[in-house]
């Protein structure tokens, strides 16, 4: 371009137009960088600004897990509750140690549920099937009134009425489990998965790597990634990428 359309061109642009051609050429190159920063800065804040979308969702499915892993504390309550009151009065004490076992088992469910982790509800769900079956179990050995079923006047009602029970919970926390299934946390809490992790349990000699918890941008899953690590990281689960 020559000079002269050069500076129609800073002129267009509201800048300065006096110079020789190498200082006109210059100055509008500056401008270029400028614009580019602009656009990148406005792309970040765009960026961050839709990242805001999914964590509402999440927000949602924290509450409703939290409500249910309430409902499951309370549950766990009433079972140990049973199992004590049984023990105090001398009768089925193994039945109510087991009841009790049953009982902390909903009790940890309730807690990770309540706090957002799948595995809250797979352990629930678990506690369910194996408390089902024991109080089929327990029916056919014990009869009526004991720790481990529900108590009816006829062993029939009995067994019929645990399975009903027992098919309603299932249901109850099998659904959330399958619909809340992507936003809901992997793993244990930090501490806890630490100690649970394999490489924990197999190279204790090892140091352990602190880790830092990191949602991706795209579908808010948790990634936890060493706090020493730089670079980018790729989300297992939607591919996305995101620096770290």
């Amino acid at each position: 371009m020559t000079l002269l359309e050069l500076k129609v061109l800073c002129k267009e642009r509201g800048l300065m137009v006096s110079g020789k051609k190498d200082d006109v050429i210059i100055r509008l190159m500056e401008n270029d960088e400028a614009k580019v920063l602009h656009t990148q800065m406005i792309g970040n804040i765009s960026t961050q600004n839709t990242h805001t979308i999914p964590l509402s969702g999440v927000k949602e499915s924290d509450s409703s897990m939290m409500f249910l892993g309430i409902g499951i504390l309370i549950y766990s309550v009433f079972r140990v509750g049973i199992g004590v009151m049984e023990i105090m009065l001398g009768v089925h004490v193994i039945a109510s140690l087991i009841a009790i076992a049953i009982g902390l088992a909903f009790m940890a469910g309730g807690i990770l549920t309540a706090m957002n982790y799948r595995n809250g509800l797979v352990i629930t769900l678990a506690v369910l099937l194996v408390s089902g079956f024991l109080s089929l179990v327990a029916t056919s050995i014990f009869g009526i009134g004991n720790p481990l079923s529900v108590d009816f006047l006829d062993e029939e009602i009995s067994k019929v009425f645990s399975l009903m029970c027992s098919a309603t919970c299932l249901i109850i926390v099998g659904v959330p489990l399958l619909v809340n299934m992507n936003s809901l946390k992997p793993g244990f809490p930090e501490g806890l998965d630490d100690i649970l992790s394999p490489q924990h349990s197999t190279n204790n000699s090892t140091q352990s790597v602190s880790k830092t918890t990191y949602e991706c941008p795209s579908c808010s899953q948790s990634l936890r990634i060493p706090s020493t690590y730089s670079g980018i990281a790729t989300c297992p689960k939607c591919k996305e990428q995101m620096e770290i």
